[in-house]
């Protein structure tokens, strides 16, 4: 299959145009799944949000707490960088605790309702950070992965949400479709980079990590704006079809088929600027029986 254009424009529009999303689209939680055996969640599992419960960050990019109080529960959770870094997306192995982590080892700590580890073996997925003054942290996304007392313990998975905003890629390729080859794939910001540039007239999306490199250009249909809505799909859209073109790893469509579902959108008064994304779309390259379904949540 050959491409009949360049994704080089697509590549550079992607580099500008970023803004940040409304403050009212942040999301605060904390929940846990516990396997059974594992002495702090006692296997269970446990989810408390902003609204239900009083969650609270403390700490800077070296080493921070959650805390978490609904009723009788307490929960906390402590995550540390390495000794003399800071805190930053990407995927941090063989935590200890971390108030006694040694070496270079970043820390974590899970505990709550009366029960905490004595040694620890974990590690520390950071999808999003963001700091502010004095490096007090205003935004967090991450999760931690906790064994207790010894390497081979049950495993406790938590996550943490502090004013954090969805970020994220997901694919789901049908065997035979060309552009997917099959994939299966979750994105976020512990392994991959987001970009969005453009209007809310032609926008492109880019995604990069885990071996792959994705883009989109969304194009409203003529005389439109972007705006929640299902449309039907074509490659550059006209009066009846929403431009739609998602492609690669050097992979692309001459031709689509299919639909695209913009369940929010974030557009700057003032320049128009597309600052928050949320869409969900299904792909079929030349008009072929097999499909590529996605999901883009650009801070939205």
């Amino acid at each position: 299959m050959t491409r009949l254009t360049t994704m080089g424009r697509a590549l550079a529009l992607a580099v500008a145009g970023l803004t940040a999303a409304p403050a009212a689209l942040a999301e605060t939680s904390y929940s846990f799944v516990s396997e059974t055996g594992d002495y702090i969640g006692q296997g269970q599992t446990g989810a408390y949000t902003g609204n239900d419960s009083t969650i609270s960050v403390s700490g800077n990019a070296q080493q921070l707490q959650m805390s978490v109080r609904k009723g009788n529960d307490y929960w906390y959770a402590e995550l540390g960088a390495p000794r003399g870094q800071r805190l930053q997306p990407g995927r941090y192995y063989f935590a200890e605790r971390s108030a006694f982590r040694t070496g270079r080892s970043p820390g974590i700590d899970i505990g709550g309702n009366g029960r905490g580890c004595n040694r620890v073996w974990g590690s520390v997925y950071i999808q999003q950070i963001e700091y502010g003054a004095n490096d007090a942290v205003t935004a967090l996304e991450a999760t931690g992965l906790q064994r207790c007392e010894r390497d081979n313990a049950p495993l406790l998975t938590a996550t943490l949400r502090y004013n954090a905003q969805p970020l994220s890629l997901s694919l789901n390729s049908d065997v035979g479709d060309y552009v997917g080859q099959g994939v299966r794939k979750d994105y976020a910001g512990d392994t991959s980079t987001f970009a969005v540039s453009g209007n809310d007239s032609y926008l492109v999306y880019n995604a990069s990590g885990q071996r792959d490199s994705w883009s989109a250009i969304l194009r409203p249909p003529t005389g439109q704006t972007l705006r929640p809505g299902t449309y039907p799909i074509s490659r550059f859209g006209d009066a009846s079809s929403f431009g739609f073109d998602f492609s690669g790893n050097g992979r692309g469509c001459n031709r689509v088929a299919g639909t695209v579902t913009i369940q929010a959108v974030d557009v700057d008064p003032a320049t128009r600027l597309v600052t928050g994304l949320a869409a969900d779309f299904e792909q079929r390259c030349e008009a072929g029986s097999t499909a590529l379904r996605g999901s883009i949540r650009y801070r939205r």
